[in-house]
C-alpha cells in the first residue's frame, strides 16, 4: 500500500490545481497521472513515471520532498510505509499479531 501521507499531498495539490496557486513545475496532468497511479497503488509505474519526470524530484516542496522518499525507497526495493506483515502462527495457524493483541 502506497504511503497515505503521498496521496494526501497529491489530492491536496489536485484541489489547488483547479484553482490559483498550484505549482508551475507541476502541471495538472502531472498530478492526475501521480493520483491515478496511486489510486491503482501501482508502484512500479509510478517510479518509471517520475524516471520519465525528473523535474518532479527536484523542489523543496512537501511533494517534491515525498515524491523523492518515495524514489529513493522504490530504488532501493525498499517500500515499507509502515505496515507490519503478520504472518501465521506456525505453532497455532493463527495470526501472531492478532493473537497478541487479545492478550
Amino acid at each position: 500500500m502506497t504511503d497515505s501521507r503521498l496521496v494526501g499531498i497529491v489530492t491536496a495539490l489536485l484541489f489547488l490545481a483547479s484553482t490559483e496557486g498550484a505549482r508551475a513545475e507541476i502541471t495538472l496532468e502531472h498530478l492526475i497521472a501521480i493520483d491515478q497511479l496511486l489510486s491503482t497503488n501501482d508502484t512500479r509505474a509510478l517510479r518509471s513515471y517520475l524516471d520519465r519526470n525528473p523535474e518532479l524530484l527536484t523542489g523543496e516542496d512537501e511533494l517534491s520532498r515525498e515524491l523523492r522518499d518515495f524514489y529513493d525507497a522504490a530504488s532501493a526495493g525498499s517500500l515499507d510505509f509502515g505496515y507490519t506483515a503478520s504472518a501465521p502462527d506456525a505453532q497455532t495457524g493463527t495470526n501472531s499479531r492478532a493473537s497478541s493483541l487479545q492478550h
